[in-house]
């Protein structure tokens, strides 16, 4: 509110006048030129003190307070102290305030600067001591990376381990699993080769149409359930010939295949009367199969333990790659520290004694003094002066008596 007043006030102190009579003192020949700031030392020092107002930081002073003051310091701060208005001695008044606080913003960032060149060889020492925690903490994070690819590979081959654990189980689960519910049939059949077998140990198997199907029978049976190759193809051999034509080779081949097939026999008919075992299978199938998840599971977190490990080490590189040019760089951040206090320092000196002089200069401006006339004395004609009279020759010239 008092910036603005002021500036109603200048704006009402200008000369009022008609228009006419304006241009005619502006066209009389007693009409003078505005001095420029060149002829008179005074407006120079108020546009100084005007730019220093217009140069300082917003944050210390607001760009408009000083596009307003600027303007008013030719009629203010130019103009003699005791022919000064009131609203013209405010305006001084404020432009003094505002120069002090420039000032002391400019110390105070001196002050800051001071403060960091004063710290430079702690900056230095922290940068080395940066860089050898970064150096120190590698060979850890090395470590770290071949601990957890140890773990990973102990995962790895626990989990193919329990693959084959779990598709063994899982294997002998389907068979038992199939064995147990086609038991029945499985008991009749081979209970029906066993019938077949005796009736053609009697007889050829050539000799009739049923002695042709019991042969065929009996292959089937055979090749079913994975008996001996050599023997089977022996004792269906024997059993086309007559009774009386087979020799004691080929009576004992009949025996032996007919334990194979009462051995079978009789592992059904226990499996038919006994389901336990099936049971038994099904929890270890169950089980091993858990157990290859829960590996499965046990190497994927391995596997991340890992990554997590090498990208910390490449974090570790970067960092004393980071370090070493943060120890590179002291020199020159040291210099642009250092230049910046020097800069900052001798700001402030020109400002004080720049503008913050000129103002001193100006506050109490006094008038000029007037200038002396010189006084010609005026000289009579040389006919008014009366001539001086001849001294003769050999006279000595009058002394005056006391």
């Amino acid at each position: 509110k008092t910036l603005g007043r002021c500036a109603e006030l200048f704006a009402a102190m200008a000369p009022r006048g008609s228009k006419r009579a304006s241009s005619a003192a502006a066209s009389g020949p007693a009409a003078k030129r505005r001095p420029a700031a060149e002829e008179r030392p005074v407006l120079a020092k108020c546009d100084a003190i005007g730019k220093a107002l217009l140069a300082a930081e917003a944050a210390v002073v607001a760009p408009s307070v000083a596009k307003m003051l600027a303007p008013m310091l030719r009629h203010s701060l130019g103009a003699v102290k005791e022919g000064r208005h009131e609203f013209q001695a405010s305006v001084v008044d404020m432009v003094g305030e505002l120069l002090q606080t420039i000032s002391v913003a400019m110390q105070h960032a001196v002050q800051e600067a001071q403060g960091q060149v004063d710290c430079v060889d702690a900056d230095r020492a922290a940068r080395h001591a940066e860089l050898a925690a970064a150096q120190d903490a590698l060979p850890t994070l090395q470590a770290a990376v071949a601990a957890r690819q140890d773990v990973e590979a102990a995962a790895k081959a626990t989990l193919s381990e329990a693959n084959e654990k779990a598709a063994v189980a899982t294997e002998a689960e389907s068979s038992g699993k199939f064995s147990y519910d086609g038991a029945a049939a499985q008991v009749a059949e081979l209970r029906a080769a066993l019938e077949a077998l005796a009736a053609l140990k009697g007889a050829s198997a050539d000799s009739s149409k049923e002695g042709k199907h019991q042969h065929k029978q009996l292959a089937h049976v055979s090749h079913k359930y994975a008996l001996d190759t050599t023997l089977v193809e022996a004792v269906l051999k024997v059993l086309r010939k007559e009774p009386d034509a087979r020799q004691s080779f080929d009576v004992v081949s009949l025996g032996i295949f007919e334990e194979s097939l009462s051995k079978l026999l009789k592992d059904f008919e226990e499996l038919q009367l006994h389901g336990a075992p099936q049971a038994e299978k099904a929890a270890a199938a169950r089980a091993a199969t858990e157990a290859a998840e829960a590996a499965e599971g046990a190497c994927g977190e391995s596997e991340a333990a890992v990554k997590a490990a090498k990208e910390a080490e490449r974090a570790g590189a970067q960092a004393i790659k980071a370090a070493q040019k943060h120890v590179g760089k002291w020199l020159h951040d040291t210099k642009v520290v250092m230049d910046g206090f020097d800069a900052k320092k001798q700001a402030l000196e020109a400002f004080r004694e720049g503008p913050l002089k000129l103002f001193d200069e100006l506050k109490d401006l006094q008038p000029e003094p007037e200038p002396v006339e010189e006084v010609e004395t005026e000289m009579p004609p040389a006919s008014d002066v009366a001539p001086a009279p001849a001294v003769a020759e050999g006279d000595a010239p009058a002394t005056a008596t006391a």
